[in-house]
């Protein structure tokens, strides 16, 4: 008797609380639903915007704004595809810089006139411009070599491969084995010996995308000025939509470029830096808003400095 009684209480008690929750509930709904109200009668959308928003589910603003600037009109052949790349930094390897929509018919060298990047201003500042370059897309080296001077960056790759093949393979393991392989190799042993993919080069301007084989999501190389690589990825692809830019001239879009950040002078903290030390002894670097000297305890391993 007693346990039921404890029971019955304990139900009670439930049923209280489950009762303030539904009010509270009915309470938030009702001020939700008000504030809507409110929204929809001070700001009713038009015509116009309704057609805007549209628009935006296939290209941004942005690339919109782009496009319009493009004084020739190539009308886009049907059907078409459009990808969507995304272009990575070369120092910071996973902070995207920009992105694009290409046609699948357009040439990958289409879209590397399209990337840009510092070390390219620097460079031609200094004069030491480079026209060569390559991406690297699952095992075709596609070389840039329109122009004259342009140096085919996947030779010495090649020659390393075929004169050094331990090397290469240990190389080759190196980079292929991740943690998936690891767990497969303790549960299932030894796993059959990975193989080097059979490389091969193509030309830059004479591949479209639609003419390679590749994987989206993926992460491919882009490497130009020497030594300067970037990680690309095809994040998406699909069929061309009616409402999408259908001038074959305007492509890539641009829908994304990260915002540029302005780096201060280290000293005064107020005017724009001009110049960059690196790994300079008697630098004052700035770590956490706080200035250091080279006997600070905080001070970096890669020292560098900016000054107006």
């Amino acid at each position: 008797m007693v346990v039921q009684d404890t029971y019955i209480k304990k139900v009670e008690e439930l049923a209280k609380i489950k009762q303030k929750q539904d009010e509270d509930k009915a309470t938030a709904r009702l001020h939700a639903l008000d504030a809507i109200s409110k929204i929809s009668d001070s700001a009713i959308l038009t015509s116009d915007k309704i057609e805007r928003f549209k628009t935006l589910r296939f290209t941004s603003s942005c690339g919109k704004a782009k496009s319009a600037d493009v004084k020739e009109h190539t009308p886009v052949v049907h059907p078409e595809t459009v990808l969507c790349v995304e272009v990575y930094h070369n120092i910071r390897k996973w902070s995207k810089v920009q992105e694009f929509l290409v046609l699948g018919r357009q040439t990958l060298t289409e879209l590397k006139d399209k990337i840009c990047c510092l070390t390219d201003q620097v460079m031609q500042k200094a004069g030491h411009y480079d026209p060569s370059g390559y991406f690297l897309i699952e095992d075709t080296f596609f070389n840039d070599l329109r122009d004259s001077s342009a140096i085919d960056y996947s030779k010495p790759i090649f020659d390393w491969l075929r004169n050094s093949p331990d090397d290469a393979m240990k190389k080759w393991e190196s980079i292929i084995t991740g943690e998936l392989q690891q767990k497969q190799k303790l549960i299932l042993g030894d796993v059959a010996p990975s193989r080097l993919p059979r490389f091969k080069a193509a030309d830059l301007h004479k591949t479209r995308f639609c003419d390679f084989r590749f994987q989206l999501g993926a992460g491919y190389l882009y490497c130009h000025q020497g030594d300067c690589k970037h990680t690309i990825v095809i994040r998406d692809m699909r069929l061309i939509h009616p409402e999408d830019v259908q001038n074959r001239a305007a492509y890539p879009i641009m829908i994304f470029q990260i915002k540029p950040r302005v780096q201060k002078c280290s000293v005064c903290n107020i005017s724009r830096a001009t110049k960059v030390t690196v790994e300079d002894k008697n630098a004052r670097i700035r770590s956490n808003g706080l200035a250091f000297t080279e006997s600070g305890t905080d001070a970096t391993e890669h020292e560098e400095s900016e000054y107006c």
